[in-house]
């Protein structure tokens, strides 16, 4: 196959090779998933299900983690996807990084790639004191659904991920592996 610049330049800029049907979910800079990678996400896993909703879909994943809620969009957009999705750690998988890599059939890391998991935390602090607990009953909500979800894929329980995710816990390729938040080590 001939590449020619314009094919490079479409490859690049829009972070998806429609002929392989890979796509890559990174962050715009370090504030992690934001609305914009959500937007992209979501809109190109649906372009690529409508286009043939029988074909694997491949993600590269490299992210810092970011908003619970956007990161949620893309979760569920590949959790619900009828493709079978196959999704690669390249550099890090972290926080919100680490749930999106869950919704995925497979899941693969790189060898000197990183998860990170932990609770997360809500900014929204300078509010009045009754908005301020609501954001605090929805943290917790979503921390249970956090659990679960980890809990689900790696076969460990709900009370196990609760601990784990005290503190940040960050996580080689083998010990990811080892804790079943990864299925293999690509290339191993």
């Amino acid at each position: 196959m001939r590449l020619v610049r314009e094919s490079i330049d479409r490859f690049f800029d829009y972070d998806i090779h429609l002929e392989s049907r890979t796509l890559w979910i990174g962050d715009d800079k370090e504030e992690g998933v934001n609305q914009r990678t959500s937007e992209y996400a979501v809109k190109s896993l649906h372009m690529l299900q409508q286009a043939a909703p029988d074909k694997e879909i491949t993600i590269y994943l490299n992210s810092f983690g970011g908003c619970w809620f956007n990161g949620m969009a893309i979760y569920d957009a590949i959790k619900l996807c009828p493709c079978p999705v196959t999704c690669y750690v390249v550099g890090s998988a972290m926080s919100m990084g680490s749930i999106i890599l869950q919704a995925a059939d497979q899941r693969f890391i790189y060898p000197h790639a990183t998860i990170m998991v932990h609770d997360g935390y809500e900014t929204r602090v300078n509010d009045t004191p009754r908005t301020f607990q609501n954001w605090a009953d929805y943290s917790k909500k979503s921390q249970q659904l956090m659990y679960r979800i980890y809990a689900e894929r790696s076969g460990r329980p709900v009370s196990y991920w609760r601990k784990k995710c005290a503190v940040d816990l960050i996580l080689t390729a083998q010990e990811a592996k080892e804790l079943g938040l990864v299925d293999a080590i690509y290339g191993q």
